[in-house]
């Protein structure tokens, strides 16, 4: 009887780090495979596409300044906006 109390005082010990997602943790190769997903639909619609370029100095002055008008929004988001308006524009014009 003493044995059965000395092992229900004892601390229980948590599992270190995080649970897994599903019923047994990920393999490196399924981690490595998520990552690459991640890395190339960051988020939901889309394409992933990176695009880099250098702006004129008027283009930057004007992104910094619709950036401080659209607080909320970020320079990327300014830049789709802008690029989906641009091109709707043309297709009403021709």
């Amino acid at each position: 009887m003493s044995k059965i109390a000395e092992v229900l005082s004892q601390p229980i010990t948590k599992k270190r780090g995080r649970k897994p997602k599903g019923d047994r943790p990920m393999t490196a190769a399924e981690r490595a495979a998520a990552s690459r997903f991640r890395r190339r639909y960051p988020m939901e619609g889309y394409s992933g596409k990176q695009v880099s370029v250098m702006l004129s100095g008027d283009a930057h002055l004007a992104l910094d300044e619709l950036a401080s008008t659209y607080g909320d929004k970020s320079q990327k988001e300014i830049i789709d906006l802008a690029l989906i308006y641009l091109l709707k524009s043309q297709q009403v014009t021709e």
